[in-house]
């Protein structure tokens, strides 16, 4: 994969651009990594390895409007939550459900390159890790791809298993890149540690059933968490795969499956994780022994947040509730009624006002974070199962059978 090619110039305009003229991404040689990224980007899934939802140096008004808008984003009925978006410096990153991926400015967000990655069943729901010069993205045709963070052009890609449907996690310190992947149609799959500069093979741990978590990583103590479709929590060494633990959580129904990505609370030595039994449970990191439980109904398909400086943990349920949990007892603090299913996984503004979510009623909401009291929404069309995505005072979200849009709050 390490071959000179040509320069591309990939700049397409994304208005009456059939799927067919999309390139598929071209070859490059590996550009020298740059460090980690600055605090007010927001370069992965969940914004950080914690995957804690925090959006530092973010900021949400009382009031909120549409800056700009790519129509047509999502197109397919495909169940799952769809990818949300990732920004570093003046440039957004995401895929589509047929297997587009973008790059675009977050003033207009006019396209700067697109690629199409290998036909799948479903495209990209995960969303992209950026770190120095590269972007990496898992897609259901089982591939997690390396890209040129200017150009698009590929750096590398590794395949395992026949889809990938959660977001990688990458540790800049180490070089490493952990992604997780299914087996295959009849269940099973894989937690991959790849080298991140070259895509080589490390190390890869087995699961009984589908990871659709995407890893969590506590890099002080070395452990990457997961949880697979029937309601197992790993505990991972990060440097060998060595199993520390596992935990088959209480099940409801005969359902415990773990769709959500887990969160780790490293000042608590805590790991959060939502399942389909309609419960958020916190375990220890060292043991993966219980230490609190909250019930909010439904099966859970979005992950958790968290504002650590006020002691909450927040998640939304297909019931149509948000709930405010207090993180050290498992308490309820507060609870916001919608009244339709929530998918999408909420997020927290970096000074500590709001807790921001969509709901399949099609709006975005923003609560405050210390009582729950609704300070706006905004109808976005079809159901937000994206998660949002918060930099500077702008929100950036995906829709099932929609766009992508970007919100900008002030007051």
């Amino acid at each position: 994969m390490h071959r000179w090619f040509a320069a591309l110039t990939l700049v397409i305009a994304v208005s009456g651009c059939a799927r067919s003229s999309v390139p598929h991404p071209q070859t490059a040689p590996f550009p020298t990594p740059l460090a980690a990224g600055r605090d007010e980007d927001w370069p992965m899934f969940r914004d950080d390895l914690e995957r804690s939802g925090f959006a530092e140096g973010s900021t949400v008004g009382s009031e909120v409007n549409i800056a700009w808008e790519i129509p047509h984003f999502n197109v397919t009925g495909y169940a799952a939550a769809k990818g949300s978006p990732s920004v570093v410096g003046n440039m957004l990153f995401c895929g589509t459900d047929t297997g587009r991926f973008i790059a675009a400015r977050i003033d207009d967000g006019s396209i700067v390159w697109q690629v199409q990655l290998t036909p799948t069943s479903h495209g990209i729901h995960g969303s992209p890790a950026i770190v120095g010069d590269v972007v990496y993205i898992g897609a259901y045709d089982g591939t997690l791809y390396a890209l040129e963070r200017q150009t698009g052009l590929l750096l590398w890609r590794h395949k395992r298993g026949y889809q990938v449907g959660s977001s990688p996690a990458v540790v800049p310190e180490w070089g490493i890149v952990y992604s997780a992947h299914e087996e295959s149609p009849d269940g099973g799959g894989f937690i991959l540690a790849l080298d991140a500069r070259t895509g080589a093979l490390l190390w890869e741990s087995r699961t009984e059933a589908h990871p659709h978590s995407s890893v969590a990583v506590d890099v002080a103590r070395g452990t990457v968490f997961v949880g697979d479709n029937r309601g197992i929590m790993y505990a991972l060494d990060a440097r060998t795969g060595e199993l520390r633990w596992r935990r088959a959580l209480d099940r409801e129904d005969g359902k415990a499956d773990i769709k959500t990505t887990p969160m780790v609370m490293a000042d608590r030595g805590l790991v959060v994780v939502g399942a389909w039994s309609g419960k958020v449970v916190a375990l220890r990191e060292d043991t993966g022994e219980l230490a609190w439980s909250h019930a909010t109904g439904g099966r859970i398909m979005g992950s958790t947040a968290r504002l650590a400086r006020d002691g909450s943990v927040f998640v939304g349920s297909p019931a149509g509730e948000l709930f405010a949990i207090d993180d050290e007892t498992g308490a309820t603090k507060w609870t916001f009624h919608v009244g339709a299913r929530i998918m999408s996984s909420p997020a927290v503004s970096g000074d500590g006002r709001a807790v921001v979510f969509g709901a399949s009623d099609g709006n975005i909401y923003a609560v405050r974070a210390d009582t729950g009291e609704k300070l706006w929404s905004i109808h976005l069309g079809g159901k937000v199962s994206g998660s949002p995505t918060l930099v500077g005072d702008r929100i950036y979200v995906t829709s099932h059978g929609g766009g992508l849009w970007a919100l900008e709050t002030h007051g």
